[in-house]
């Protein structure tokens, strides 16, 4: 199977992948492909949050932009994210953009999808936005797993984009509390954040890059239509 035939992971999941070696990171891409499909997605709940973080703050009618979702778990889902994370820009005086598509490039020719929806200014404050929508507990990012991520994004977003302007970040958890077994928000900013170093970085995405390799090589991934058309207006590159 060819790197062609199926997308790579976007970033928050190249931080997820577990294992250590690449035939470890291998085992763990092949149960990742494998999994059903959800016959829904975040794209409608991501797409009315940003429109809170445009100056639209009337929760319910925020709420009702998620009834046109088809399937009951979608509209009951994409209503929880919206209903936590669309709060957060209320009362903020903020600048809304879209960035240009743009992919992560590592390894040879692969590229992952960023997967950041929009971003933000404030108080002068050029501020990258993350939603991560799944409420299952394993789906929370750890601390290492956001130090992964942000490296990649400060290092070939931020500083190739922005150069030269006052960045940061506001990644967005959604993900259940283990204790609570309901979803809480966690939002975090380059101060909450270690970042991976320059080093520990390539050397793991050298394990991926081998991984993916392997993994396409494997046979093992089964092969099934995977594109789904963004929602207009909002390119999750």
């Amino acid at each position: 199977m060819s790197s062609k035939n199926i997308p790579q992971p976007p970033v928050p999941d190249l931080a997820r992948a577990q294992g250590k070696t690449s035939q470890e990171v291998c085992d763990w891409l092949i149960e990742y492909y494998n999994k059903p499909r959800v016959p829904w997605n975040y794209q409608s709940g991501t797409r009315i949050i940003k429109q809170a973080y445009k100056g639209f703050s009337s929760l319910p009618q925020l709420l009702a932009g998620c009834l046109k979702e088809n399937t009951v778990q979608g509209r009951a889902s994409n209503s929880d994210i919206v209903r936590l994370a669309a709060p957060l820009a209320f009362g903020r005086k903020l600048q809304v953009f879209d960035l240009p598509p743009k992919q992560f490039e590592y390894g040879q020719n692969f590229r992952s999808k960023h997967r950041i929806p929009f971003f933000f200014t404030e108080n002068g404050i050029v501020k990258l936005f993350l939603l991560q929508p799944r409420q299952g507990q394993e789906a929370a990012l750890t601390a290492s797993q956001l130090g992964f991520i942000a490296a990649i994004h400060k290092r070939y977003l931020l500083d190739e984009e922005f150069y030269d302007l006052l960045c940061d970040v506001e990644y967005v958890d959604l993900a259940r509390d283990g204790l609570r077994n309901e979803r809480v928000v966690r939002s975090y900013s380059l101060s909450d954040i270690s970042m991976w170093s320059e080093t520990a970085l390539e050397e793991r995405l050298s394990v991926i890059a081998e991984a993916l390799h392997k993994a396409y090589e494997s046979k093992k991934i089964v092969e099934r239509p995977r594109y789904q058309r963004p929602a207009e207006g909002m390119p999750l590159f």
